[in-house]
């Protein structure tokens, strides 16, 4: 992000709320052998200190995750380069106009057995936009598969 601050208008209330209604970006810490990046969907809490998600148990960061690292979350919107010729101003050089917040905070494996709520709270908040469909609830998902499919993911709530 730029450094200046006067590309930064946003206040942190705004930035949370765009991450919040965003809910994906790119989670990113530092592995053995370099940085590590994981396309993710994610649920910020209403006072923006924690977030929800989870990773395939065979994703590398997942695979590493052996004390909490420290993780950011950047979170992109729109963007667009700039003409110079758009400025009204002489000499100036092209740039790129975009949105993006980051998060920052500490990543951990939690326990097995906070998965099925961690799940059940981010479908009921992507479901809930795409009401009046009738909201998918993994109670819709035969026992069998469910277990099987939990086996194959973790849960990782971030603090911010």
């Amino acid at each position: 992000m730029h450094p200046n601050p006067i590309f930064h208008d946003a206040d942190a209330d705004k930035n949370l709320s765009f991450a919040r209604e965003r809910g994906f970006g790119v989670l990113a810490v530092n592995g053995d052998t370099g940085p590590m990046l994981s396309h993710v969907p994610f649920v910020l809490s209403k006072d923006g200190t924690a977030v929800d998600l989870h990773l395939v148990r065979s994703n590398p960061i997942a695979r590493g995750l052996k004390h909490p690292l420290k993780a950011k979350i950047a979170v992109s919107g729109g963007d667009s380069y700039i003409s110079p010729d758009w400025y009204g101003v002489e000499d100036q050089v092209p740039t790129w106009n975009y949105v993006s917040v980051h998060l920052i905070g500490p990543l951990e494996l939690r326990p097995q057995d906070e998965l099925r709520a961690l799940l059940d709270h981010q479908s009921s908040f992507f479901e809930e936009q795409l009401l009046p469909k009738p909201p998918w609830k993994t109670g819709k998902m035969t026992p069998d598969v469910l277990d099987k499919m939990m086996r194959q993911i973790v849960p990782l709530p971030n603090g911010c």
